[in-house]
């Protein structure tokens, strides 16, 4: 018996088993590449909410905030990620650390999360003797005894 060129049905099964089994780990590689990404996407877009909090509660005009914590919704990307910031004492009187943590919805993991301080302005000055300011260019009363110092003369426009 003559034997033709080609390949046995065994070896084509074996060849597809190789074959599907690459194709499983190729596919399997891909899918976790995606999840990764939009993973990433996700925390990052989480950090850029935190950040915006974080900037917000700091320059916010109350003066002084309270411990406790407040929570609320921002909208970023098309889409409403929650936020919760919870503000602590320190061993420094005049300090208030802020603790901030962003989600994507009520309840799921947490995404961001920023740590920041907040220090407690300066009292305005009651001094009857301190300048109040914007006066610093106005000409002063020279004693007697001292000697005028020179003013540097402002720039044309």
């Amino acid at each position: 018996m003559k034997r033709t060129h080609g390949f046995t049905l065994l070896e084509v099964l074996v060849a597809l088993a190789v074959l599907a089994i690459a194709m499983g780990a190729i596919i399997h590689a891909a899918t976790q590449s995606i999840n990764t990404t939009a993973t990433l996407r996700d925390r990052t877009f989480a950090g850029w909410v935190a950040r915006n909090q974080i900037n917000a509660l700091l320059l916010e005009s109350k003066p002084w905030p309270e411990e406790g914590s407040r929570a609320g919704k921002a909208e970023l990307a098309n889409r409403v990620w929650h936020w919760e910031a919870r503000f602590h004492t320190t061993d420094d009187p005049n300090l208030r650390r802020l603790e901030l943590t962003v989600r994507a919805s009520e309840g799921s993991a947490e995404l961001g999360k920023l740590i920041a301080f907040k220090g407690k302005p300066p009292e305005p000055s009651t001094d009857a003797t301190s300048q109040p300011s914007g006066t610093a260019d106005k000409p002063t009363a020279i004693q007697e005894g001292q000697t005028p110092t020179p003013r540097q003369p402002h720039p044309a426009p």
